[in-house]
């Protein structure tokens, strides 16, 4: 079994070379001006520490919306975003004596009502660029995977509330396309012309 690229089975020195290899080419062909993102140039923080043990990070934004509907007709008259939600995954392997047990992420028997957030932050080492960021993440469930002939493997499933990436939250700008049929397109169109009287 492998993880995020690391081979431990026989032969060691050739698994190695390959796994050393395949990093730096990632590196390598990926800075400094790379149009698309790579792990291999990605930093994972926890608290403002880098995470030396994860091996990869993933998150799901989620809109949920309701449907507004109106007598004699089918299809929805609008659609309504009704809650916003941030879930995601941290995985890699378990270093004895330095782990998420260890650096408090996750709520244990003791401090169970009184954990608080952790700050995970996601970036690009070669543009300094922020991918993912949040300031109230709770580590919801941890599952380890250790087996005889493979390294060992961590994951952590995490819900935080709110998230920033490369573009901070704002009202859409003027000049930004709204469908004009929305609540939002016509509240913008009545505003418009309003202003062109005056």
């Amino acid at each position: 079994m492998s993880i995020g690229g690391f081979n431990n089975r026989p032969p060691i020195a050739q698994g190695l070379a390959g796994n050393i290899a395949s990093q730096g080419a990632g590196i390598i062909s990926t800075r400094p001006t790379a149009k698309y993102m790579s792990g291999a140039r990605c930093i994972l923080k926890v608290n403002g520490r880098i995470a030396a043990f994860a091996f990869g990070v993933s998150w799901n934004i989620t809109t949920a919306v309701t449907e507004i509907r109106t007598i004699d007709n089918f299809l929805p008259s609008e659609l309504a975003p009704s809650l916003l939600s941030v879930e995601g995954t941290i995985s890699g392997l378990h270093i004895p004596g330095d782990g998420p047990g260890v650096r408090l992420w996750q709520p244990d028997i003791l401090n169970f009502l009184t954990q608080q957030y952790i700050v995970i932050e996601v970036r690009d080492i070669a543009t300094n660029e922020l991918l993912f960021y949040t300031g109230k993440a709770m580590i919801t469930s941890r599952q380890e995977d250790i087996k005889v002939d493979a390294l060992s493997n961590v994951s952590l499933a995490f819900k935080a509330i709110g998230y920033r990436d490369e573009r901070d939250p704002t009202a859409p700008d003027k000049n930004e396309a709204v469908a004009p049929n929305t609540a939002l397109g016509k509240a913008q169109g009545l505003l418009g012309k309003l202003l062109k009287r005056f």
